[in-house]
């Protein structure tokens, strides 16, 4: 018999409890990670798809836990002998369900990441490329929701094998899936690299701004370890009991790709609030100097420069003060380069004009 507690009683062997402390632990910290990063974007004004798409995100890894949870209530994580026919079918109907709300988790983080460097980099050849991108996770979510929606006909046949159903081959569909969600981890990471390579920053800032960029590493590593996971089980009969460690790592996966995803927004107040608990404003202070330097130097050397005699006061001073965040910085330093890169051409452009004209003169 199943018990809802996901503990061992009665003789019978459960490790529910494992689906119940992870789904719950998780899902928690990356809420809150969401909240703090909806805070700071609205005391700056700054509110966008990005935000949007990981609230979603959030929305549909509560309903993944919920669903793992339910899972549990009726006997998943015990043995499959020890649970009536009942049990075990609406067992499996609640991963069933889960399967579905993991892809549009695992979807919604790319894309929110995606959305963030699209924000940031206003590059023409960058947006097209961020766009492709998009349209790729998109595709494949859509294409991968429906083989599991319709991996059994009729669909029920997923949870009750009684019934007779036609279903395909689902290791191997889990497989492909893992594999292709492991390259688009990496385009992700990959796509923003270039262009903060391309940024006029020294060689110190530009390695932080990869290096942030590059912490969707972790997920990759969790989607990695879920593989594994979904390899050494692939034979299993037992799927109730031997499928425990993949949905763990399921949870994992989902929540820390939240997580890493709200990091780029959250840098710098999460190196104010280290710099806190460790007694100190020092750090705090070189944070604000990289985001002085971000913005091509503060706007008092700027104003001594040009002779003013009055200090002027940094017109991002405001910003950087209120959302703890120097995202806003990278965006200015970004649209600055982009900015140039087209005056350079038009002035490219208008040579090559003046040049043609006076070979044209004499005729």
């Amino acid at each position: 018999m199943g018990n809802s507690e996901g503990f061992s009683t009665n003789g019978v062997p459960d490790q529910g409890w494992k689906i119940y402390v992870a789904s719950t632990s998780l899902v928690i910290g990356a809420g809150l990670f969401v909240m703090a990063r909806w805070i700071t974007r609205i005391k700056t004004h700054q509110l966008g798809s990005d935000d949007y798409a990981i609230l979603a995100s959030l929305g549909f890894s509560i309903i993944l836990s919920v669903s793992m949870q339910l899972a549990v209530l009726h006997g998943y994580g015990q043995h499959k002998h020890d649970l009536t026919k009942p049990q075990l079918h609406k067992a499996l109907f609640w991963f069933f369900i889960e399967q579905i709300q993991y892809k549009m988790v695992i979807c919604l983080n790319k894309v929110s990441v995606v959305l963030l460097a699209k924000r940031i980099f206003i590059a023409r050849i960058f947006q097209i490329q961020a766009w492709i991108v998009l349209c790729l996770i998109t595709c494949w979510t859509v294409a991968s929701v429906g083989a599991t929606v319709f991996q059994c006909v009729p669909a029920r046949g997923a949870w009750n094998s009684t019934i007779g159903a036609k279903c395909i081959d689902t290791s191997m569909f889990w497989m492909a899936y893992a594999i292709i969600n492991i390259l688009t981890d990496a385009i992700c990471i990959a796509l923003p690299i270039p262009e903060v390579l391309q940024l006029r920053l020294n060689s110190r800032q530009k390695a932080m701004l990869c290096a942030v960029f590059l912490l969707g590493g972790f997920v990759t590593l969790c989607s990695i370890m879920r593989i594994i996971a979904v390899i050494k089980n692939d034979k299993g009969k037992d799927t109730t009991w031997d499928f425990v460690p993949r949905n763990i790592w399921s949870i994992v996966e989902t929540n820390i790709g939240i997580i890493c995803a709200c990091l780029p927004v959250l840098k710098t107040p999460i190196l104010r609030g280290l710099s806190t608990l460790l007694g100190t404003t020092k750090h705090t202070r070189r944070e604000h100097g990289s985001a002085y330097e971000l913005n091509g130097g503060s706007a008092q050397q700027k104003h001594s420069k040009s002779g003013h005699k009055r200090i002027s006061k940094d017109p991002w001073g405001d910003m950087r003060e209120d959302s703890a965040s120097d995202e806003v910085h990278i965006m200015h330093r970004a649209e600055l380069d982009a900015r140039s890169q087209h005056a350079n051409l038009d002035i490219g452009f208008a040579k090559e004009n003046s040049a043609a004209v006076k070979e044209i003169e004499p005729l």
